[in-house]
């Protein structure tokens, strides 16, 4: 691997030749602060020699280079010289102007201009509207990396505009030579900035130094290594047409629509981990890179498109098509696992179930069964006993997703559910520990809310699945009224879940035998418990607690 490593100020840079952002590199994304602090940075008069880090590019041609590291700086600044450049044209400083201009656009040999930095992904917004000297007027589409642009071109103009009006008290001969010589001032802090330019005879050895030197920071993360990796291994048709880059913008829309908006790098590891051997996130990149490649990359692609689907839909199962009517309960469960369980831990093996349900490979009744499991250990394990998932279980999950994924027929299917059953039986903790824990659920904690009207919700489906209503719509009723300020009025066991219409004025701050009176008049089907009590205090509250742990951890829970 040869390196060439130069230390050089932004001019220098800028003469050296021209420089292509490719449209694999991550958008430009630098948002207000981001330009303010590189702003206050630059034009300070205490630094000198103000050193911004380091541009990573590899030979394109003689003249033309690929930028690997730098593309956000190296944006700022082209935007900044445009900002300069356009000030100048306005006060009439034009041979000023024509000399920013000549950093901004040059000519190759045939005497052809070109614009110095050439990025294809906010084309042809930041040529038309920014780089050009003379700008033009049609209307062009924009996104958010275009918007960032523009916002970065008005940042840098209002410091301008600020500093000009600076000098308005002086004469105009005065004003004229001031303003000039301040303007100056601050293209040269800009072109003096320093960086360490290391450049690479070719692409792959560039990537090499780049995600050697991104290990150490923060830069980017394993989506972004791994999009670089997969759009150059699936070069773009034309300028026109760049569908792989389409797609993996798509995959991004998809993730980020969801109800509770998903990172592409935390979908991407779970993919990876539902398929491939296990990994953590920090070595993610390093196993895409060693494992997918040009014979196998549109495969991967393909199948990450669907699967973006599907990993949305464990978060938000209204958004999948795979339910049927008698399947509601399925697409419930899910939910109830990630939103109200709020479990991620198992969704490499929830992606594989759902990859194989919608491949018709397994029937609603399996799947009914693994995503029950799943959401009733998580119940007793982590929501009730608070027992930490440790690594072993995440990789528990991402094993029996591969075994899921490999399985090459119906048997091989079975013999995979089955052990996976076992394995989650010889984790669920011990009744003492539960009960325990259950008996502190309370109302007074806001947190525990959800978890407590899916506790009663679904205790009330399991001892009478004739009787239904809308989990999210239930209210609590508390049966010794919240006005006796007893000790145990907040307890689960002093709980009931009741339709909303039931609440408020219906049932209000009534005794008891009131209550009980209106609810089974209204037909509510009262547990056993509430339907043979004459009174209620804490002595029926604590017999009523230890029936609902009893009755959650040996019926409605139980992992057999």
């Amino acid at each position: 691997m040869k390196i060439q490593c130069i230390d050089r100020d932004v001019r220098q840079v800028l003469e050296s030749g021209t420089y292509v952002i490719p449209r694999f590199q991550r958008p430009f994304s630098w948002d207000r602060e981001n330009v303010e602090e590189f702003w206050t940075d630059s034009t300070s008069d205490v630094k000198k020699d103000y050193f911004i880090g380091a541009f990573v590019t590899y030979n394109i041609n003689s003249s033309t280079y690929g930028v690997v590291d730098g593309q956000q700086r190296l944006t700022t600044i082209t935007v900044t010289l445009c900002a300069i450049r356009d000030k100048y044209n306005e006060l009439g400083y034009a041979s000023a102007a024509q000399g920013v201009h000549r950093l901004i656009e040059t000519h190759d040999l045939n005497n052809q201009p070109q614009f110095v930095v050439r990025t294809e992904t906010s084309y042809p917004y930041l040529q038309a509207k920014i780089q050009s000297f003379e700008k033009e007027d049609e209307k062009i589409e924009i996104g958010e990396e275009e918007r960032a642009i523009a916002l970065a071109y008005q940042i840098v103009s209002v410091h301008l505009n600020n500093g000009v009006e600076n000098f308005s008290a002086l004469e105009a001969k005065k004003q004229k030579v001031a303003i000039k010589k301040w303007l100056d001032q601050i293209r040269d802090k800009f072109l003096s900035l320093k960086v360490i330019s290391i450049t690479l005879d070719n692409q792959d050895d560039a990537y090499t130094i780049f995600e050697t030197m991104n290990t150490r920071g923060k830069d980017l993360t394993a989506a972004d290594l791994a999009k670089n990796h997969i759009l150059r291994l699936l070069p773009a048709k034309g300028k026109s047409l760049d569908r792989p880059k389409d797609h993996w913008l798509e995959m991004q829309e998809e993730l980020e629509g969801a109800t509770r908006p998903i990172q592409l790098k935390t979908f991407l590891h779970h993919y990876w981990l539902s398929k491939y051997p296990f990994t953590t996130e920090k070595q993610l990149f390093r196993a895409i890179r060693d494992t997918v490649n040009a014979g196998n990359v549109k495969e991967v692609v393909a199948e990450l498109r669907t699967d973006t689907v599907l990993y949305k839909g464990i978060t938000d199962p209204n958004s999948l098509t795979l339910w049927t009517k008698p399947g509601r309960d399925i697409a419930d469960s899910l939910y109830c696992i990630s939103n109200i369980l709020n479990i991620q831990i198992a969704n490499p093996f929830l992606l594989s179930v759902l990859r194989l349900y919608s491949a018709k490979r397994l029937k609603d009744g399996q799947v009914r069964e693994l995503f029950g499991l799943v959401e009733r250990y998580h119940y007793i394990y982590t929501t009730i006993s608070a027992l930490p998932s440790s690594g072993g279980v995440s990789q528990m999950y991402a094993a029996h997703a591969r075994d899921l994924a490999n399985a090459v027929d119906a048997n091989a299917l079975g013999l995979s559910i089955q052990d996976f059953k076992k394995k989650i039986k010889d984790r669920v903790p011990s009744k003492e520990v539960f009960v325990s824990k259950f008996k502190q659920l309370t109302y007074q904690n806001t947190r525990q809310r959800d978890v407590l009207r899916y506790t009663l919700w679904k205790i009330d489906k399991h001892r009478n699945p004739a009787v239904d209503f809308e989990r999210g719509t239930a209210t609590f009723e508390h049966l010794l009224s919240q006005s006796t300020n007893s000790a145990m009025m907040h307890s689960i066991g002093n709980l009931i879940l009741v339709p909303g219409k039931f609440n408020g004025e219906t049932l209000g701050n009534k005794p008891f035998l009131e209550k009980k009176g209106l609810l089974q008049g209204n037909g509510y089907a009262l547990d056993d418990h509430v339907a043979v009590a004459t009174a209620w205090g804490s002595t029926e509250i604590e017999k009523r607690l230890n029936m609902l742990a009893d009755y959650a951890y040996e019926h409605v829970w139980k992992i057999k």
